[in-house]
């Protein structure tokens, strides 16, 4: 239950955006996915009463929002009235999380690989309020390169797009180089499952930036919801083998078609590709949201399992954004109507 002081502040603050993605969801059922966290919640062992698990996620959930640094948003927490109510922290219940502590309760997220698990969690609760479809059919699948948060001294360049370039001197072990056209980046490709229908995040998955695209459809696609039919994806996971493997599943392949030399795309296929290039929009203006809004356009932590968990929570901003605008326009319509 709020303290005065933070239901004397909510009035103030319920306009923030912060605020308006907050009141969408039950936060007790997340709560209680946070539970064992800290070894003292396990073993019932003695010492200083830890941070509440659930305001020390929504704490790491506004730093990603915001893109702020844990000493940014150990300041901010401090003067912010909306990050105070939104996190539950006050400074007249005592110490507030420092930075390190919120580095620490974000290894711990991390280590316990929560970041889907919550990310679906969420998707459901948005589905229970007609906010999202129940068990879209159709789901669209593509990925983007996420600079390393190190900047490497050195690198050799491969000669192909897609091809190798070995780093030299990095302080992330996992980020690699990968040229696409005539750019070399170094970092990471992170893919994402969206559905068809709304274009709501369903699944994230991050690896080093050298490892194709080809050889992960069907990881991604097995991490989905048992009721998808079809999936629609670009040239970069077309094979015979994915092909094949959709197939077997009965699982509608709208994968576009790529020509090879001497041997060009059909027209028939060049329009097919056009008319699946043309819904493949959704994914792409979720890649643009999650970047611009959520702060996703370069890794802020070194590894790939950080780097997944910062992409499922900007995810989960996007998605939230979406339901808020999806809300709006139903309480718009509906006051319309009558």
């Amino acid at each position: 239950m709020d303290s005065f002081f933070l239901m004397g502040a909510r009035p103030l603050v319920e306009s923030s955006p912060s605020m308006k993605l907050h009141e969408l969801l039950d936060w007790g059922a997340i709560r209680s996915q946070l539970t064992g966290l800290y070894q003292r919640e396990v073993t019932g062992a003695g010492g200083p009463e830890p941070y509440s698990p659930l305001g020390m996620f929504k704490l790491v959930l506004l730093g990603q929002w915001h893109g702020l640094s844990d000493a940014q948003l150990e300041q901010a927490l401090r003067v912010r009235l909306d990050f105070m109510v939104f996190t539950g922290f006050e400074p007249a219940a005592g110490e507030m999380p420092d930075a390190s502590t919120i580095c620490r309760f974000r290894n711990r997220l991390v280590k316990a690989e929560l970041d889907q698990k919550l990310l679906a969690l969420i998707n459901s609760q948005l589905e229970q309020r007609g906010l999202k479809v129940q068990g879209a059919r159709g789901a669209i699948i593509d990925a983007t390169i996420i600079p390393s948060a190190a900047r490497p001294r050195q690198h050799v360049e491969g000669e192909g797009e897609g091809e190798q370039a070995r780093v030299i001197d990095s302080a992330d072990g996992d980020a690699r180089w990968v040229k696409k056209g005539k750019q070399a980046f170094f970092g990471y490709r992170g893919h994402t499952a969206v559905d068809s229908q709304d274009g709501y995040v369903e699944h994230v998955q991050v690896h080093p930036a050298n490892e194709a695209e080809i050889n992960k459809l069907s990881e991604i696609v097995e991490k989905l919801s048992p009721g998808v039919e079809a999936v629609l994806a670009d040239k970069g996971y077309a094979s015979k083998a994915n092909r094949q493997w959709l197939t077997e599943r009965k699982i509608g392949d709208l994968i576009q078609h790529k020509g090879s030399a001497g041997k060009p795309v059909h027209p028939l296929l060049k329009e097919f590709n056009k008319q699946i290039g043309s819904i493949r929009f959704k994914v792409e203006q979720a890649f643009g949201t999650m970047k611009r809004r959520f702060h996703l356009a370069r890794a802020r932590y070194f590894g790939t399992a950080k780097v997944q968990a910062q992409m499922c929570w900007a995810a989960l901003g996007m998605n939230l954004l979406k339901a808020h605008r999806k809300l709006k326009a139903m309480e718009l319509a509906g006051a319309g109507a009558s």
